[in-house]
């Protein structure tokens, strides 16, 4: 877990997302390792077509040296294809974390469990603040049962 992002949020709020980063771990490697070779692959080879072909080295001597960048450019390209497969992956891992928990609540009822859950699902962008918002709601009941 990044503890810059979750520095300020409630213990109850670190546990959960303590949870989703354990399963999101392996994704986020990989992730990450696939953009950290992608975009060299990608920016070099591209660069340097462009100086042979401002320096008007585009001869048949030079066709070996142009196979490899272009080979060099596909593979940092399909490397940059699959970080994006893997980044919806781990947005609909992290999803599904997310309504399972919603749906093991015990204390809020089905009807504002279904809210929270359509909530997630219709509008992905804001499933963490609708996250966010079950978890203080569930913590709140469980401080008034507990009073």
């Amino acid at each position: 877990m990044n503890p810059i992002v979750f520095k300020n949020m409630p213990t109850f709020v670190k546990k959960e997302m303590e949870i989703i980063m354990g399963v999101l771990k392996p994704y986020m490697k990989k992730f990450s390792k696939y953009r950290i070779f992608a975009i060299p692959l990608m920016v070099f080879p591209i660069m340097n077509l462009f100086l042979l072909l401002l320096s008007g080295g585009w001869y048949l001597d030079a066709i070996p040296t142009l196979a490899i960048y272009a080979l060099m450019g596909a593979i940092g390209i399909a490397l940059f294809k699959e970080s994006k497969h893997v980044q919806k992956e781990m947005e609909s891992i992290s999803t599904e974390r997310m309504i399972e928990r919603i749906n093991r609540s015990e204390l809020l009822n089905d009807f504002t469990k279904k809210e929270y859950i359509n909530t997630i699902k219709m509008q992905p962008k804001l499933g963490f603040q609708a996250f966010l918002q079950f978890l203080t709601e569930e913590h709140e009941r469980k401080q008034r049962i507990h009073e």
